[in-house]
């Protein structure tokens, strides 16, 4: 994967004649103009022994290529919630290369109103066009969508699952022939459990020896409406559920990635203990107030990809919680390549996105109170002052810069001022920036020193109102140009700039390197954590996990060495 467009293609949708929407390119329906709830449920649902195939399982994961309108997940899901494992978890991964926007979902759900409930609660997270997973927890319904927004072949080759059931349901084989080429079949025969049932509503010739080949015993069952066959098809050997891990954790450090990773163990049950002697939102954790913003780059590579799916999933998280403030952020240009990389950023980046009167408008984007966040991501996990790791228990470090790894993860000190204000303001970055705390106060930021100490307090603050002063001197006109208050601490930084997540020694991992952007990085992070622990579906590439491994920094010195 190199440099490339981050978008995908959007759905081209012709809604002129009834019964739903067709594909303009592929000039084929997104389900059946009969009745496509209905056709989900016998195509797919019945066709993989749904409900029965998930009683007692703990983990069941369902693939599907084509995720289109999204029906069949949430058929899926409504199956779920009626008649699910009450002590399981669902998986539902899925593979898109036309996504739809969230007008065009609206749209097409309009044509199922016994679904509301769940389209509306679908809505809320639907994802961007960006390329790479997406990740949905629905966690009051021990439910998730992880939705794959690339080739079929591309997608299902960066996936690290094993499926109990697949649901095939692209377009037609005869317009749509990428998504049922033989590489594609080879990867459904890796991504399968042994057993794993499968879905489609074709019976070309070329899709029944496809999967045979790769290892899947075919039958031709009787079709819905209109067609009179459908196939059938289940992964060799006997089908057995797979065996639950759930470990007992002990997370050293009660920040944003400590709290992060109590939230994506204790919601999958595992006993989570927090060891921190600082208490509640320690370090950068516990600043007087933060943007989030996404980390922006042009180019279509492995952690670019990983890192704006994970300001999109800590958007969506920390959207309905108090100390979120949805308000989007302006970014001004620090220097004349930031004056020409902007709008180009736009243009990439698409919809949430705009380039006007010299500044680059972020909508998606906000500020937050860090503690207030920490404190609802760590409901009901006690936090202890002290303690070490049990037998038994894995132990994950979430220290920040007190886990040195080696000497790769290193001390950034930093420092704000809070200001009091006679305006309103706008969340503002343009290498500082500016956050309205309140109606009368601004906090102004940050400064990023190498090793535990901040500096001079004084010559740092007075040096934040003019850095306002040099790009917006109107604005810094309405904030007093002494703080009344001020906070400093620590961040985690890295040679390379990228989080630290992975395995570190036996029953040992870390969460660290987060730098300045730890809550827009922190909850996806964990969450891939937890899936790789817990034995589930990954929620990243396994490229982009590969990009944030601990042992690259040891593994380029080695290269550099030979």
């Amino acid at each position: 994967m190199s440099a490339g467009q981050l978008l995908c293609e959007p759905a081209r949708l012709d809604w002129s004649q009834p019964g739903g929407p067709r594909a303009s390119e592929y000039g084929d329906v997104y389900f059946s103009v009969e009745d496509g709830l209905e056709e989900t449920r016998e195509v797919f649902l019945k066709a993989c022994n749904l409900p029965d195939a998930w009683a007692d399982r703990p983990v069941f994961v369902v693939g599907e290529l084509g995720f289109g309108t999204g029906l069949n997940a949430l058929a899926l899901w409504q199956l779920w919630r009626e008649h699910g494992n009450r002590d399981g978890w669902l998986h539902f991964l899925s593979v898109e290369k036309h996504p739809l926007s969230l007008e065009q979902a609206e749209r097409a759900f309009a044509d199922w109103p016994q679904l509301a409930d769940l389209t509306g609660r679908l809505l809320k997270q639907w994802p961007s066009r960006l390329k790479g997973p997406h990740r949905l927890v629905f966690p009051e319904d021990r439910f998730t969508m992880t939705v794959f927004h690339d080739e079929a072949e591309t997608a299902l080759a960066q996936m690290r699952a094993q499926m109990d059931c697949w649901f095939l349901d692209g377009f037609a084989p005869a317009k749509n022939g990428a998504m049922w080429s033989q590489p594609v079949f080879d990867q459904l025969g890796r991504l399968s459990r042994p057993g794993a049932m499968v879905g489609t509503f074709t019976v070309a010739g070329a899709v029944r020896r496809g999967l045979a080949a790769a290892g899947f015993e075919v039958s031709k069952q009787p079709g819905f409406g209109r067609k009179r066959e459908r196939l059938q098809a289940s992964y060799a050997g006997e089908a057995r559920a797979a065996e639950p891990v759930r470990p007992a954790i002990c997370i050293r450090g009660a920040g944003i990635a400590g709290a992060s990773l109590a939230r994506a163990f204790s919601m999958r049950g595992c006993a989570v203990r927090v060891i921190d002697p600082g208490g509640l939102g320690v370090g950068a954790s516990s600043a007087p107030a933060g943007l989030l913003t996404p980390r922006l780059e042009k180019a279509d590579r492995p952690h670019v990809r990983a890192t704006l799916a994970a300001f999109d999933f800590a958007r969506r998280l920390y959207a309905p919680m108090e100390g979120f403030n949805a308000t989007g952020v302006t970014r001004l240009p620090g220097n004349d390549k930031d004056a020409t990389r902007f709008p180009e950023l736009a243009e990439l980046m698409g919809e949430g996105y705009r380039w006007a009167d010299g500044a680059l408008e972020m909508a998606s984007s906000g500020w937050f109170q860090p503690r207030s966040l920490v404190h609802s991501l760590l409901d009901k996990i006690e936090v202890a002052g002290a303690g070490q790791a049990e037998p038994g228990e894995i132990t994950i470090h979430a220290t920040g810069p007190g886990f040195t790894l080696d000497g790769d993860i290193t001390p950034s000190a930093g420092r704000v001022g809070v200001f009091s204000s006679n305006a309103h303001h706008q969340p503002l970055s343009w290498g500082g920036y500016l956050v309205p705390v309140s109606a009368d106060q601004v906090v102004l930021g940050a400064t990023h020193v190498k090793g535990w100490d901040a500096g001079d307090d004084e010559a740092e603050l007075t040096g934040f109102h003019a850095s306002l002063e040099a790009v917006r001197p109107e604005l810094a006109a309405t904030v007093s140009s002494r703080a009344s208050s001020s906070w400093s601490g620590c961040r985690a930084s890295t040679p390379d700039r990228l989080p630290v997540v992975g395995e570190v020694g036996e029953n040992e991992f870390v969460l660290s390197g987060l730098g300045s952007r730890g809550f827009a990085h922190a909850p996806l992070l964990a969450e891939q954590l937890a899936s790789q622990i817990c034995g589930e579906p990954w929620a990243l590439e396994s490229i982009g996990v590969e990009a944030f491994k601990p042992s690259r920094f040891q593994e380029r010195r080695a290269r550099r060495q030979s």
